[in-house]
Parts: structure tokens; C-alpha cells; sequence
């Protein structure tokens, strides 16, 4: 019985390799030469080193750079990150602001009427008040 067993499911596993005998071996264009082999010195030194190339550009492919570029505007994701990042440029610019002198100015008139009292007599006066302010703390 065991035996029996063995058999079916050695003959059941061989026959899902076969192929058949209409199969026809498909068309590939495969190039003369690779990057990297030493025939090919010609186009590496005109290439340039792989390390210093977008890898998008490498395969040579529209449909890739496409998928890339939708990929790239509509990710919401990467603008978010993006945001933070000028988020935190802008936290950066505040902070080192600090580190520089702070000037203030400033400027007021004032008119103030008094009427005439049973003591005082009536009266009119203006002031007028400019003030200017530097400040740095210097950082021990």
C-alpha cells in the first residue's frame, strides 16, 4: 500500500514538470554584451560608474520613469514628509534668530484736556515719547 502511494505521487509530481509537445521556446532579444563584462569597457568608460547613475535611468524604461513620476505627485505621504521638513526649517530659523541682536523702536503722543475746576484753571498739554532698544545675550 505504501508503495502504491509512492508511486502515484512520484508519477503525479514528475508529470507537472513536463512540457508537452507543442511547446515552442519564446523570442528573447538578448544584447550583445552586459555592463560588466570585459568586452564592454568601450561603454562602461562612456556610461560612467553604475554607483553615480539614478537607477531609474539605468533600465532605460518609460513606463518606469512614469510610475516614478505619478508615484512622486500624488503620494501623499512624501508631501506630508516634505512639510515637515519646511516645518522644521522654519523652527530651525526661529531658533537661530535668537542668536542675533534684537532692536525695537517706538513712538506714542499723547494730548490730555483738563477742564476748567473750582480749583484748577482749564489746561491743554502734549507729550511726545520716541524710544529705541538694542538687545544680545550672549551665550556662556
Amino acid at each position: 500500500m505504501k508503495s502504491g502511494v509512492f508511486l502515484l505521487s512520484a508519477a503525479l509530481l514528475t508529470s507537472g514538470c513536463t512540457l508537452g509537445p507543442n511547446y515552442k521556446r519564446p523570442a528573447v532579444a538578448v544584447p550583445g554584451s552586459y555592463r560588466g563584462t570585459i568586452s564592454d569597457e568601450a561603454a562602461q568608460t562612456q556610461l560612467g560608474p553604475l554607483g553615480d547613475q539614478k537607477w531609474w535611468d539605468i533600465f532605460h524604461d518609460e513606463q518606469l520613469r512614469t510610475l516614478i513620476r505619478t508615484a512622486l505627485t500624488q503620494n501623499y505621504d512624501s508631501r506630508i514628509a516634505a512639510s515637515h521638513m519646511f516645518e522644521a526649517q522654519a523652527q530651525l530659523g526661529i531658533i537661530r534668530a535668537d542668536q542675533f541682536p534684537a532692536l525695537g523702536s517706538g513712538a506714542g503722543i499723547a494730548d490730555v484736556r483738563q477742564a476748567k475746576s473750582k480749583f484748577l484753571p482749564a489746561f491743554e498739554t502734549s507729550t511726545g515719547q520716541v524710544n529705541l532698544s538694542a538687545a544680545w545675550e550672549l551665550d556662556s
